[in-house]
This record gives C-alpha cells, structure tokens and sequence, in this order.
C-alpha cells in the first residue's frame, strides 16, 4: 500500500474511534451483580472455556432463553461507533468470567466529511556548471534539497452503529429454578385477588422445568398458605424442609393441584 495513504487510513481509524485504544465493551459497560465477586459467588459457575460470542436478533427474545438455559446476566455495554473488531467483546467476557456474551449492532447512519492531511513536500534540484580563472576551468555538479510540507484534503464516509452486548454466566442448581413476577392488575382483575405470583420462566431442565410448572402459571398457594407477592413466596421456598410441596396452581382459567418437586 502507498504509504501516505497508509497514514491517512490509520488517521482516519483513530480520529473516528470513539474510544482510542480503550476497549468499547469495557468502557460503556453496566454492572448488573452489584459489584459482587463472582469469584465468590454460590450462585454461578466458573467457566472452564473460552467465552462463546453470539450476534443476537432481538434482546427480548435471546434473554428469556438465556434464563431458560439456566445463565444470569453479569451486565451490558451499549455504546455507538463506527467499525468495531468483535473479539473486543470478547476480551470484556474473559476479563468479567462470562461464559457467553451476546452482540447486537444496528446501522445508525455515515458520518461524512474532509479532513486535512500535511503531507511532506520534498524538492530536489540538480546544479552543474563550469568555473574559469587563472588556473583554467573546471567542471561541477550537485544537489540541493528543499525540506517542507503540501496539505492535502482527503474526504471520508464512516459508518456509524449502535452497539449492545449482554454478558452471561451460568447459574448453579437452587429450588425450583423459576423466575416470577408479581401480578399485573390485568391478572389481580382477572382472578379476583391481589395475591398469588405469575410465573415468567420456567429454566429448563429444573425441578419446576420436571414438575411441570409452565410459563404463564400463577402460583396462588403453597402447602395452604397463601402466596403474597413473589418476595413472600421466596421466604415460603427457603422455610420448606420437604423435597416436595402442594402447589395450587390457576392455569388457562381453571385452577389445579399438583404435588412440585423443590429439589432434583
């Protein structure tokens, strides 16, 4: 490659990177644990790879599966840039012990313009002659060099993305392994009750996932006692000393019985 042109790509890199040499993925990043160790954490498991990349299609749909595959979100970055080399996203899911990060990148527009470049101006002259005097005459020749510089203005077109990446560990086994939410006032309308928790998502393979607990259940008691909200049904799973426990379920308008393994 022609070396002006050369220096003038690299120019063009570094002034239309929003971050330099700093990874984007790590400056832009959002730290869901609270600033928890995950060194230290029960609730996760260390991975023994390398992290797996994914180029996601749409967040909301990738992050349910994610829970129902039994990972947890550590974080996001989400940022806006021109071109960026994915295995930075990489690098920020080994140095935060990810085992998975998800990538998703939308097209936001080109950014256009000149920018000057001073090129150096060099000038060579060639001189030769002849010189009489009282001796005679004799030849000469030489060169002179003229130092300086010529500016020169090279236009551009950068392409601009919005840039989001959500970092994922897995989670180690606990009870039930589902993920509630406290009911919406469509729902409290619906059943008549302000009380009772709506399941989210079930994570597969669970002892919930194997018990048959669906996704779009409301859990309204548990062994006879009433569920409040899910901040009560978590106090009610932890004081259970039994593998097992009667749940009343209400299921597509009906409400059931079943006998739920806490446990595997």
């Amino acid at each position: 490659m022609y070396k002006p042109f050369a220096a003038i790509l690299a120019l063009l890199s570094t002034a239309f990177t929003i971050t330099g040499c700093t990874n984007p993925y790590s400056q832009y990043y959002t730290d869901l644990t609270g600033g928890q160790n995950v060194f230290e954490s029960p609730k996760v498991i260390l991975p023994t790879e390398k992290p797996k990349l994914i180029y996601g299609t749409n967040r909301e749909i990738d992050e349910k599966k994610m829970l129902e595959d039994g990972y947890l979100p550590l974080g996001f970055s989400s940022f806006n840039a021109g071109e960026i080399n994915q295995k930075e996203a990489l690098k920020h899911a080994k140095k935060i012990h990810a085992s998975t990060v998800i990538v998703y990148y939308n097209y936001t527009g080109t950014v256009s313009g000149v920018m000057p470049i001073n090129m150096p101006n060099t000038q060579t002259s060639y001189h030769s002659g002849s010189i009489y005097g009282a001796g005679g005459y004799a030849n000469y020749s030489g060169t002179s060099t003229t130092y300086g510089t010529t500016t020169t203005y090279m236009p551009y077109n950068i392409n601009r993305y919005d840039f989001y990446a959500s970092f994922w560990i897995k989670a180690t086994p606990m009870k039930l392994v589902i993920i509630l939410q406290d009911l919406s006032e469509e729902l409290r309308q619906k059943l008549g009750s302000n009380k009772g928790v709506y399941v989210w998502i079930v994570v597969k393979d669970s002892p919930a996932f194997n018990s048959d607990i669906l996704s779009g259940d409301v859990l309204r008691r548990v062994n006879e006692q009433e569920i409040i909200d899910s901040n009560h049904f978590q106090k009610l799973l932890d004081n259970a000393s039994d593998p097992a426990a009667e749940f009343e379920i209400f299921r597509n308008g009906e409400t059931i019985i079943k006998r739920v393994q806490l446990r595997n």
